[in-house]
């Protein structure tokens, strides 16, 4: 059996029999004698490529696959790799190298240092030693963009490992292997939060994409109700981690740091879930909380965890930690947050509409089914106002609204 076989394989063994591309010249000899169980998805451009390839991991629950062309094609894709990164979308960007021959002559389509291009925005960046590695790299690459916390990772494959003999005996193992575990918060750990969020006179909670699953929608609402908790969403938000209907509900916050404080008066004790501490953006000097607050958070991220510049953060499945609260924290009988003001539904004759009509004709032909894809920066003032995460209607469950999370890139594309 050949590389390009075993590397079909390995991708089977995965369930991923879809892939995303642009490719060049580097990649015919991958793509010679494609297999009929697959598909590959053309693009017209590499950023769309990934985009793709991160709506679909979002939408299938597994990794993708995404084939791009040397350092040229793997640059045109960094701008929307950036949301894919940051996000913690598991996608395997593969990229082809020059033959293994021609790499120190540097001759054309040569991705020099290939292993440094993509790597600020990857958990592993892997040009196989040996052709015979190539299954093995591929193997892992699946795997580690799974693992908590998700995330993409980068090969670079050289156009003449292909056609080289793979190793029958490292395949039988690499399609049976896997990896199960997802880290979660200790108990005792945990029971700090608690306790912590038990004695708390003016609890406030904010929720990241990192809580996007049926268990973090379902613990957040629980401990929502139990504590009578206003909620808001954390700044520059990927995805839509809250029912936008629930009456706790307060709107998402600003990118800036007295903005995000401003947001926190009068409340002694912020919980964080699935969020960077956070995501700033417009730049403006200031406290990071107002005096008397304090800051908890639960992140699946250590870096998030350690470059968070003030609170006490604990590393664990935050919607495992959300569910576990839910269950276990006492309630407390405080006055439900008050109502957030609701707009009307826009009805504008045009030509010119409005923002908030537009997303209102959107929001009207939704159905259950439906995943929005917002990438539409010049609104976001109002998100919280408007369409796939608004208060006209709310997404539908977790995973149904889709943001950029960079204002110069694009966004996910879902299907």
């Amino acid at each position: 059996m050949k590389v390009r076989d075993a590397f079909f394989e390995v991708l089977r063994s995965h369930g991923i029999t879809t892939v995303f591309g642009n490719p060049g010249s580097n990649e015919l000899p991958l793509l010679r004698d494609f297999p009929d169980d697959f598909r590959y998805v053309l693009a017209l451009h590499e950023g769309a490529a990934i985009a793709m390839a991160d709506g679909y991991a979002l939408a299938t629950g597994r990794p993708s696959l995404v084939n791009l062309h040397a350092a040229a094609g793997t640059g045109n894709a960094m701008g929307n790799l950036t949301n894919t990164q940051s996000g913690h979308v598991p996608v395997v960007v593969t990229s082809g190298q020059q033959a293994r021959r021609y790499t120190a002559l540097n001759a054309l389509l040569t991705n020099v240092d290939a292993t440094a291009l993509a790597d600020p925005l990857v958990k592993w960046s892997c040009e196989p030693l040996r052709p015979e590695d190539v299954p093995q790299a591929l193997s892992q690459g699946i795997l580690l963009a799974g693992s908590a916390p998700a995330g993409p990772v980068y090969l670079s494959l050289p156009l003449d490992d292909w056609d080289h003999q793979a190793d029958p005996g490292v395949l039988k193992h690499l399609k049976v292997r896997t990896v199960q575990g997802d880290p979660v918060v200790s108990e005792p750990a945990l029971d700090l939060l608690r306790r912590r969020l038990t004695g708390a006179a003016n609890p406030v909670m904010v929720v990241g994409p990192g809580i996007d699953d049926a268990t973090g929608w379902d613990g957040a609402c629980r401990l929502a109700d139990r504590l009578a908790l206003p909620v808001f969403v954390a700044p520059s938000p990927s995805r839509c981690p809250f029912p936008t209907r629930h009456p706790g509900y307060r709107g998402v916050l600003p990118s800036d740091i007295p903005g995000v404080a401003r947001h926190f008066d009068g409340h002694d004790l912020v919980v964080a879930f699935g969020a960077a501490i956070f995501r700033y953006h417009a730049f403006e000097e200031g406290d990071y909380l107002p005096p008397g607050t304090e800051l908890w958070a639960v992140t699946s991220d250590p870096d998030e965890a350690t470059r968070a510049p003030f609170g006490q953060i604990l590393v664990g499945n935050s919607s495992d930690a959300l569910a576990r609260l839910a269950e276990t924290v006492p309630a407390r009988h405080r006055p439900p947050p008050p109502q957030l003001e609701r707009t009307s539904r826009l009805n504008e004759a045009g030509p010119a509409f409005s923002a908030e009509a537009i997303v209102d004709a959107l929001d009207a032909a939704k159905d259950e089914s439906t995943v929005l894809a917002h990438e539409w920066t010049s609104v976001d003032t109002t998100w919280d106002r408007c369409g796939c995460a608004g208060s006209r209607r709310p997404p539908d469950g977790p995973r149904s609204a889709l943001t950029i999370t960079r204002a110069a890139q694009g966004g996910c594309v879902a299907g």
